[in-house]
């Protein structure tokens, strides 16, 4: 890449004059084309407003021209995606130009099976991958989880609570840990303290599960949350002290249902954050984590978790929406502020009938999942899981199905994106409206299994839908259930 004329066009982009620097770009991006050709991103990522090098293959945009001269934006985008290696996806994931990466790799019982003493050994895999994702500019939240056998509250569980004599072994292990990861070639600043702790252990037939399991049934009010609390007490000064920029969130929180709709007691366990903060969790941590899941129904565009949140894709959307709130809600009623929110297990799940319209589906998902976490705030929108997996965005090969076309575009489309507001004015149609840089980003979708034809406002820059194929800009414009972007100047 001639690297003298992306600085002129950068400099073009700083004082106003898009058009030149986008051509002068677009010269560049063909010869960086021709390196990146062996990546997916390229058949995806299609020309929205006409393939601005005159040809017909495929545009790279712009934050994938600048991402190896200035450091990547942060943007809610990411994925857990196992592996942090390019044979497991990790260049594709970052040339999507994502900003995050979740990863459980910390077991506090196999690095400390005896008490002061620290194998660190256990962690070389885990330096090599964190490693590699640092040189790719991208930032890793590190799950600490996992109880050895001496510091057991619960005799024999490793996925439960840390005995009240022994938290201050843990302190150690956090600071020790900290000081290994925060600067090097790894730069770790976000810890996240156990997965899924608001469950009871009786829910798991596995006592070393991959879940935490620090809830309780038996409180009606907190669901054990205080405890969690008490840790959090110890944990959190030892990661601050260690490193001033690092950020503690809580682990993942399941909320598996909202208790005011569902009066099965299980729904008790979204209480957890309750007890957290009644017992004065409130200043020990800096953001909530939290997992939001959706089901397929079998048609094409349809999903939903209306038993548990009362959320499906002809109502609020994707269940990020109701969990985000509830989260809101109670931090508010505890008079906490400040903290941020990070949707670390987002995905559509397809348990059953899962036809020829699932995958198409997941990919529709895609886009509405992002422009729901940007519309709530969120921090990140973790896509749970990049390949292998039920969710999976790859198959085992790393061939591409059609929900990583709908995140390629949905991260060029979105990128850094604020939200202004709901799209309301459109009969059977759900919206967003958001700013990314001098333009405003429309989402939109059919809710009502219509297509509509919806006059415009105006002529948009572009239009495009959610695999990035371009779209007439005139009105009357046409909507169905398939998502479409429309981008505004300004």
């Amino acid at each position: 890449m001639n690297h003298r004329r992306v600085s002129l066009a950068v400099y073009l982009l700083g004082t106003g004059l898009l058009a030149v620097a986008l051509s002068l770009l677009t010269i560049s991006a063909s010869a960086a084309r021709a390196a990146r050709a062996s990546t997916s991103v390229g058949q995806y990522v299609s020309a929205r407003n006409g393939d601005l090098s005159g040809s017909s293959g495929p545009t790279i945009y712009l934050p994938l021209v600048l991402r190896s001269f200035f450091p990547p934006m942060e943007t809610a985008f990411g994925a857990e995606i196992g592996a942090m290696t390019d044979a497991n996806g990790l260049g594709l994931l970052a040339d999507a130009g994502s900003t995050w990466i979740r990863k459980p790799a910390v077991q506090w019982n196999e690095v400390e099976t005896t008490e002061g003493v620290y194998n660190w050994s256990v962690l070389s895999g885990l330096e090599t991958e964190l490693a590699n994702a640092h040189s790719r500019g991208m930032k890793v939240i590190l799950i600490v989880r996992g109880t050895p056998a001496w510091a057991q509250k619960i005799p024999g569980s490793t996925c439960g609570p840390i005995l009240a004599s022994k938290l201050g072994a843990f302190a150690n292990f956090l600071t020790e840990l900290v000081n290994r990861y925060k600067g090097g070639p790894y730069r770790v600043s976000f810890w996240e303290i156990w997965n899924e702790p608001d469950i009871d252990p009786s829910q798991l037939p596995d006592p070393n599960s991959y879940w935490g399991c620090w809830g309780d049934k038996t409180d009606a009010v907190g669901y054990g949350g205080g405890y969690y609390a008490d840790m959090l007490k110890v944990a959190y000064p030892a990661i601050r002290a260690a490193d001033a920029e690092a950020h503690v969130l809580l682990g993942g929180l399941l909320l598996d249902c909202d208790p005011s709709i569902n009066p099965d007691p299980k729904c008790n366990a979204s209480k957890f954050l309750n007890g957290i903060l009644d017992n004065g969790g409130g200043p020990y941590f800096d953001g909530v984590s939290f997992h939001a899941y959706d089901y397929y129904y079998a048609s094409l565009g349809t999903y939903g978790n209306f038993l548990n949140w009362g959320t499906q894709w002809n109502l609020v959307g994707p269940s990020t929406v109701a969990k985000a709130l509830f989260l809101k809600n109670v931090l508010s009623a505890h008079g906490v502020s400040g903290k941020f929110l990070m949707n670390t297990e987002a995905a559509v799940l397809c348990t059953g009938g899962c036809d020829a319209n699932w995958e198409t589906t997941k990919a529709y998902y895609v886009a509405e999942a992002y422009a729901a976490g940007i519309a709530q705030g969120l921090r990140a929108n973790i896509w749970y899981f990049w390949r292998d997996r039920h969710s999976e965005l790859f198959a085992s090969d790393l061939t591409p199905l059609p929900a990583y076309g709908a995140y390629v575009v949905a991260r060029q489309a979105m990128a850094d994106a604020t939200y202004i507001r709901d799209i309301t004015e459109f009969t059977g149609i759900r919206g967003h409206e958001m700013r990314r840089g001098g333009r405003r980003v429309w989402l939109l979708s059919a809710i009502d299994g219509s297509s509509h034809g919806i006059t415009l406002p105006g002529t948009p820059l572009s239009a495009y839908d959610v695999f990035g194929t371009a779209l007439p800009t005139s009105s009357p414009f046409a909507v169905g259930r398939k998502p479409v972007y429309l981008e505004w100047y300004p």
